[in-house]
C-alpha cells in the first residue's frame, strides 16, 4: 500500500471466526544457520512481510487463498497499458504457484470474488463512501477477507487519474501481490516491491528476486495457513535446505 500521508490505514478485514491450525514444529537455529546466506535472508524477509499486516490487529500468522482468485476490472476505463501490467503480474503469480492456486481475469462480476478498480479518489469513494478513512493519502489499497485464516475475497483500488505510469505499474504489483497474503511493506530492500518509507514510496518497476521468492513459498503445497513466525521459519528452513542440497 502507497501512501502520501501518515494517516491510520485498514488494510485488512477481519470476517468470521479464526481457527488456528498449528503445527509441532518449532524454530531450530542449528537448521537455520545450515542455509546460505541468501536462504536465510529469505526465511527473514518472508517472516516480516507475510505474517500478519501493517493495521488491523490481526494475529501474525500465515494467510493464503485457498480458492482461485477471480478478478473482475471495474471502475473508469483502465489504459489498456495498465490491463497488461496486470496480466503480466497475474502471470508471473501463477508460474510460482505450485499448491494448485491460480489467479483469473473473469468479465462477469458475479464470477469474481477479487475487484479491481482502475480510477479516480472521488469516482471510487462516490460508490464505497466507508473507505474514506482507509484512503487517507493513499495512492492504493488492498483489503481481504478470510475465515479459518484463508482468504476467499479482496478488493483493490488502483488511482489512475494524476499519478504516473511508473507509479500506476508499481501499485498493481504491489496491491496484488499484497492480497495474496503478504500484507507488509518493509525497509530492508529497497528494490522490493513492499519497500516504503515515510518520505520513499519505493515504487519498484518488477518483482525483486527475493519478491518472487515470497509468492512461491506462500503458495508451495507445505506452506500451511495459521503457522506463527516459529512454526514458519522451522518450515521454511526445511524447505530451503532441502532445496539448497538437492541443487
Amino acid at each position: 500500500m502507497r501512501r502520501l500521508s501518515n494517516c491510520f490505514l485498514l488494510t485488512v478485514v477481519f470476517v468470521g471466526l479464526l481457527l488456528l491450525t498449528k503445527c509441532d514444529s518449532s524454530s531450530d537455529p542449528e537448521l537455520t544457520s545450515s542455509l546460505s546466506e541468501l536462504k536465510q535472508d529469505v526465511v527473514q524477509y518472508f517472516t516480516e512481510v507475510a505474517l500478519g499486516s501493517e493495521n488491523g490487529n490481526s494475529s501474525e500468522i500465515v494467510r493464503k487463498w485457498g480458492t482461485a482468485m477471480r478478478i473482475f476490472v471495474g471502475g473508469e476505463d483502465a489504459d489498456p497499458e495498465l490491463l497488461a501490467v496486470l496480466e503480466e503480474t497475474i502471470t508471473i503469480i501463477n508460474g510460482l504457484s505450485t499448491d494448485g492456486f491460480e489467479i483469473d481475469i473473469v468479465t462477469d462480476s458475479i464470477a469474481a470474488n477479487t475487484y479491481l478498480y482502475f480510477g479516480s479518489r472521488e469516482r471510487y469513494l462516490d460508490q464505497f463512501p466507508n473507505h474514506e478513512a482507509s484512503l487517507c493519502g493513499n495512492l492504493a489499497l488492498f483489503y481481504i477477507w478470510w475465515q479459518s485464516d484463508r482468504i476467499f475475497q479482496a478488493q483493490i483500488f488502483i488511482n489512475v487519474e494524476t499519478k504516473t505510469f511508473t507509479q500506476q505499474r508499481s501499485l498493481i504489483l504491489e496491491e496484488v501481490t499484497q492480497s495474496l497474503g503478504l500484507g507488509k511493506d518493509s525497509l530492508l530492500y529497497k528494490e522490493s516491491i513492499f519497500y516504503e518509507t515515510s518520505v520513499d514510496g519505493g515504487f519498484a518497476q518488477d518483482f525483486a528476486d527475493i519478491d518472487l521468492e515470497l509468492i512461491r513459498l506462500l503458495y508451495n503445497p507445505r506452506m500451511r495457513v495459521g503457522l506463527d513466525r516459529n512454526e514458519v521459519v522451522a518450515l521454511l528452513s526445511i524447505i530451503l535446505l532441502e532445496e539448497q542440497e538437492n541443487v
